[in-house]
């Protein structure tokens, strides 16, 4: 192995070393929130702060998938395993982005149940748990924000906390607005536009997962622009089933 490649598999190893640590802290903050949200939500009646506790459980599935699949993509190739085990990453992001979409529609119904009947909710507690979750969302969001950009995997993770923490801002403006003027059918309509939100950003990372495992070719690249550059040249003649993934 030369040096420079040397270098590459180290400075490789030790960023998903950096990104396997921050997913793990990103857990045990994780299960904190959740736990904290469902009895604050309990305890207010609040369904926008229940919403954001079943979403937070779902962070905590979405980053343990990530972590072993982070875990999972290191491993060296085999002979059974030519190609190694990098797509455990990309079946992770598929895994995240399709269990979003499934909670969004139960959050939907949820939210049409509670606007049919609203219900008075104790926004002191509301508030202050909201509060609680949007610290720990955001110390969350920051620890990935970087890796975020690079890897697939950790993105679909970092949209189920980033999608959170707009959750607790919703929700804590919800609360704020219900403690003023006892507008108790806003709490169930926040959930309706958190879940929207959620649905919108899950589907593009389930789209992007589902192109890379058909092996689809890059948006950016024209298929039909390189086999005109190929007949260019007098010595290539009729190129065809030319694959781009």
């Amino acid at each position: 192995m030369s040096e420079h490649s040397h270098e590459y598999a180290h400075g490789h190893h030790h960023a998903h070393d950096a990104t396997g640590l921050r997913l793990f802290f990103t857990i045990l903050l994780n299960v904190m929130i959740t736990a904290a949200e469902v009895a604050g939500g309990l305890i207010s009646g609040s369904l926008a702060l229940l919403s954001d506790a079943v979403h937070n459980f779902s962070d905590v599935i979405s980053i343990i998938v990530s972590y072993v699949a982070l875990r999972l993509s290191r491993r060296k190739s085999t002979p059974e395993r030519t190609f190694g085990f990098k797509r455990a990453e990309v079946l992770a992001a598929l895994f995240n982005s399709s269990g979003l979409i499934i909670i969004s529609f139960f959050l939907f119904k949820e939210a049409w149940l509670r606007l049919v009947n609203p219900e008075p909710i104790n926004t002191s507690v509301m508030l202050l748990v909201a509060v609680i979750g949007l610290m720990g969302n955001l110390i969350s969001v920051l620890l990935l924000r970087q890796h975020s950009q690079q890897n697939l995997n950790v993105k679909s993770a970092y949209m189920h906390l980033l999608s959170d923490t707009l959750s607790s801002v919703a929700v804590i403006l919800g609360g704020v607005a219900i403690y003023f003027y006892k507008i108790y059918w806003l709490d169930p309509l926040l959930v309706f536009f958190i879940g929207l939100y959620i649905l919108r950003e899950s589907y593009l990372i389930l789209k992007q997962a589902l192109n890379i495992l058909n092996q689809a070719t890059p948006a950016h690249i024209k298929v039909h622009e390189i086999v005109n550059d190929l007949s260019a040249f007098p010595e290539i003649q009729n190129p065809h089933h030319v694959h781009v993934w």
